[in-house]
């Protein structure tokens, strides 16, 4: 399963063998470069490169909306194209402060093995501290009410929703690490949110919460 990591900005911090056997790109030749300009992802019945606008996952992200999987046409390093099906996944915690994305793809149909590649990546981010706050694509429902977040419940969910993880987020507040993981609590209970990036998305829709988008 190959796997690329990047920026808000749309740069490459990770890419694994498996893209490169996928690909042909080499890691050395990618690090540091944005996205758009290795492979020049387009969706189906389109020339033009889907993220040279900006990352449609990270669009989705920001509108709040769980990023789905999706079939692209991806720039091999020999110059050929080849359509793969694409899975991106929201990390928090590598770099210590803005989520990331994995995307995660694979030149042939998603399979029982494929799913397993998945948690084997999954597994590995998670070893080098990550943590993975959405991997799925369902939406959490939203509730129709105004759920009257206090004032501290809405920094802490701006702290979450920048990536950062509940010792951070009371280390900064000087709080308790148990009174940071009660205010996320209290306002996953107000959003009807499973998890924390499920109460972010929730906020955005909500339009109580807003992402600033990268310089």
């Amino acid at each position: 399963m190959g796997a690329y990591a990047l920026s808000l900005d749309q740069t490459i911090l990770y890419w694994n063998g498996s893209a490169q056997r996928i690909l042909g790109h080499k890691v050395e030749q990618v690090l540091g470069r944005r996205c758009y300009e290795i492979v020049a992802g387009t969706v189906p019945g389109s020339l033009t490169p889907a993220c040279k606008n900006g990352c449609p996952s990270l669009r989705r992200v920001r509108d709040g909306i769980i990023p789905g999987s999706v079939d692209v046409s991806m720039l091999c390093s020999s110059g050929d194209r080849k359509m793969v099906s694409l899975t991106p996944m929201v990390v928090a915690g590598v770099l210590g402060d803005a989520p990331i994305l994995v995307h995660l793809f694979d030149d042939v149909a998603p399979t029982g093995s494929a799913e397993r590649d998945i948690e084997s990546v999954s597994d590995a981010l998670c070893r080098g501290g990550a943590e993975i706050v959405s991997n799925r694509t369902e939406e959490q429902s939203v509730p129709a009410f105004d759920p009257k977040l206090t004032a501290r419940e809405l920094e802490v969910l701006r702290l979450v929703s920048l990536g950062w993880d509940t010792q951070r987020i009371a280390d900064d507040l000087d709080i308790s690490y148990h009174t940071a993981r009660n205010h996320i609590r209290h306002f996953r209970q107000k959003l009807n949110a499973g998890t924390k990036m499920d109460a972010v998305l929730a906020a955005i829709r909500l339009g109580i919460l807003f992402i600033e988008r990268p310089e």
